[in-house]
């Protein structure tokens, strides 16, 4: 007579294991992989090894010191490095990446209780966390195939989102559907993403709901706020998130009415702190905040076991929707207000106190006596006059110029005589690389342009002849924001030059 074997749940069991689901994402990661090398070069393959080495090791020894079973075999640790690394520039200095990879691994996964246990997706947990601490390191973005330049620097642009904020040109949609724009190395090639969404949809590691839903509620918020959806859809890391970071098992919800609701929370904020907030992109501070929600998400949208109570249109559809959709509100709406009330009572034209003090430094004076002047007409592509002054006795003529360096954005103040002589430069707040870009700002550096006038140019070592200037060793770029700064001052110095006459 046969037995009845009793066991507890589950009964029905997938042959699928941890260690094959995270060797699909990895499949499904290659074709961006393989993009970003293509684009940027063989540091994108050395910084993705450096976020997967410490990802590995932070995983092991952190495990160890728990006393748990290791589970880096499950290759989770290794999915969370190449995540992080794909949500990085490729000019990020490898220690701060190793930084990220600590806060993935340790801080947000293995204090939680390592695989299944964190609040949150460790990898773009650990990307907001440099974001703030590294704030011009992870804004600095390479210019596509940099490499193919025979100079040893790394040149860099702009993202297209804050090109939409500012409503400059933009790159053509085939290229952003190529990736040949400035970006995170793994979210700029669209088709190589698409390609690898498709593969876990066909492999039934991610369901489409997700993807299909926060794309769609992209596009559409696009519309109702008024900006290009395909620009939107492709500018940032959201088809980046779509596919491999907002489908994250753990932390997004697990009905199908709770995955909607959580994509569309998603789009929404992302969509709202990209166009009223402070920073161009929202895709990582949505998914966070989304992340934080999903436990809620659950508990309102969980299905009905067999035999209990129908469900009802009002309670368990409308409701859950219209709580989720205020909450995503009211987060943008509080990011957006804290970003509005710490510029309340500033005046966008009001110098900072920093370049003040460099003005009054190069007038030898605190009774300065500003210009009226029209920034566009003394502006380029690549420097911006905001503001002029002159000395009492008008002899000197002092420019607040910004120029972009290798790290964001540099503040010049430049002393010009009434012979159109450079007599100072002082250089104001930057985030250029200390011990390199940094250098610009010391006296060996400024004290070249004493004394020159006309068009300046850089080289990179020898001797400087009359319109030269030496650049800082292995800080060209930076070099030539000040030397880029310093003829833009000289240029609108002919244009205000009748001031110092007046």
């Amino acid at each position: 007579m046969n037995q009845l074997a009793v066991s507890p749940s589950p009964h029905i069991k997938s042959p699928r294991t941890t260690r094959g689901i995270m060797l699909d994402v990895l499949i499904a990661l290659a074709p961006a992989l393989l993009a970003a090398n293509i684009l940027f070069g063989l540091r994108a393959l050395l910084l993705t090894a450096v976020c997967v080495a410490s990802c590995v090791i932070f995983e092991f020894l952190s495990r160890r010191l728990m006393k748990r079973e290791n589970t880096i075999c499950d290759l989770s640790a290794a999915v969370t490095g190449v995540l992080l690394a794909l949500n990085l520039p490729v000019t990020l200095p490898l220690w701060m990446a190793v930084i990220g990879s600590f806060v993935a691994i340790v801080i947000v996964k293995q204090l939680f209780g390592g695989l299944g246990q964190n609040f949150a997706n460790p990898a773009i947990t650990a990307r907001i966390v440099l974001l703030v601490s590294f704030t011009g390191q992870m804004t600095t973005w390479a210019v596509p195939f940099f490499y193919l330049e025979k100079s040893p620097d790394i040149l860099t642009t702009a993202t297209p989102l804050p090109s939409i904020a500012s409503g400059e040109s933009l790159p053509s949609l085939w290229d952003m559907f190529l990736g040949v724009r400035g970006g995170c190395m793994g979210e700029t090639c669209i088709l190589a993403l698409l390609l690898g969404g498709v593969y876990l949809i066909v492999r039934r590691v991610i369901s489409p709901t997700i993807p299909l839903v926060y794309l769609v509620s992209i596009a559409s918020f696009s519309v109702l706020f008024g900006v290009d959806p395909l620009y939107e859809l492709m500018a940032g890391g959201a088809v980046l998130a779509a596919f491999f970071m907002l489908t994250d098992y753990v932390t997004s919800p697990v009905t199908e009415l709770g995955k909607t609701l959580f994509a569309l929370g998603a789009g929404l904020i992302t969509m709202v702190i990209r166009v009223y907030g402070a920073y161009p992109e929202g895709v990582s501070f949505a998914i966070l905040l989304m992340n934080i929600l999903t436990p809620y998400i659950d508990r309102v949208t969980k299905e009905k076991p067999f035999g209990g109570k129908k469900m009802r249109v009002a309670r368990d559809i409308v409701k859950p929707t219209v709580v989720i959709a205020v909450i995503a509100l009211v987060v943008s709406a509080a990011l957006v207000l804290a970003y509005n009330l710490t510029n309340a009572g500033k005046d966008p034209n009001a110098l900072d106190d920093t370049v003040q003090k460099a003005v009054e430094e190069t007038l030898s004076t605190k009774d300065a006596q500003e210009i009226p002047l029209d920034e566009s007409a003394l502006s380029s592509d690549e420097a911006c006059v905001r503001a002029a002054f002159t000395s009492p006795d008008k002899s000197i003529m002092a420019l607040y110029v910004v120029s972009k360096g290798y790290g964001g954005d540099i503040d010049f103040v430049v002393a010009v005589d009434k012979d159109g002589s450079v007599q100072d430069v002082v250089v104001g707040r930057n985030s250029e690389t200390p011990s390199l870009g940094q250098e610009i700002s010391k006296d060996a550096f400024t004290e070249q342009f004493k004394g020159k006038s006309g068009v300046l140019s850089v080289i990179k070592n020898g001797m400087a002849g009359e319109q030269e200037i030496v650049a800082v060793t292995g800080a060209t770029v930076s070099s030539k924001a000040a030397v880029t700064a310093v003829n833009q001052a000289l240029k609108a110095f002919e244009e205000l030059k009748g001031a110092l006459s007046a």
